[in-house]
């Protein structure tokens, strides 16, 4: 495990549009330029058709940093309840990024991007954990959140959770281009390759 690094100051870059269209299930190919008013009109369908995960950000946080110990447990790590505090998501920084209804915060050593979509309520319509580089750390690391955030939103069967996800990352990796999901306690879980990296969401089942 690599030797943890003090957490940055919360993240205020914008969040890249083909980032933000595969967080909301929009087509991948959206244009890099000339698209804000496309997006807008995307997000406003979007606004109007998609539930939610019914919790807010902040709640969302608790639920996983309530799970981190028992997916480290899983995994065979030693002292769980140390490494628990390396993920733990810091409530106070999770509010929306420079985009309105976006969540955007990194966690760990390998500072794990986690981001989400919000409605204009404030509660999360997804999350999404974000793998951008190919160390055993880092991919470790995305596991971890990855298997907590599911966790967070998924009862029954938990102990599952981790093959599954793991499961579908291989199966991405050797796919790229197509999104690997599967549909667990009305939730749907995915993992696909985007631009940035590896990208696995969690977000109700329409």
């Amino acid at each position: 495990m690599p030797t943890p690094r003090p957490l940055p100051s919360p993240l205020r870059r914008p969040v890249p549009a083909l980032l933000l269209a595969a967080l909301l299930g929009l087509p991948s190919a959206l244009p890099l330029s000339g698209c804000d008013r496309s997006i807008d009109q995307q997000l406003a369908a979007h606004e109007a058709a998609q539930t939610t995960l019914g919790v807010t950000p902040k709640e969302f946080a608790g639920r996983f940093n309530q799970r981190l110990r028992d997916v480290l447990t899983e995994m065979q790590v030693d002292d769980p309840e140390h490494m628990a505090h390396l993920y733990m998501l810091d409530a106070s920084r999770l509010h929306p990024g420079q985009y309105e209804y976006v969540l955007d915060t990194q966690v760990g050593p390998s500072q794990t991007t986690i981001i989400g979509t919000l409605n204009k309520s404030g509660q999360l319509r997804n999350v999404g954990v974000m793998l951008t580089n190919k160390t055993p750390g880092a991919r470790e690391e995305f596991l971890v959140c990855a298997a907590s955030a599911a966790r967070s939103f998924v009862d029954a069967g938990q102990e599952k959770l981790l093959p599954l996800i793991t499961r579908l990352t291989t199966v991405a990796l050797d796919n790229p281009g197509q999104r690997m999901s599967e549909v667990v306690a009305d939730q749907l879980l995915s993992v696909e390759l985007v631009p940035q990296g590896v990208l696995f969401q969690v977000q109700p089942r329409q």
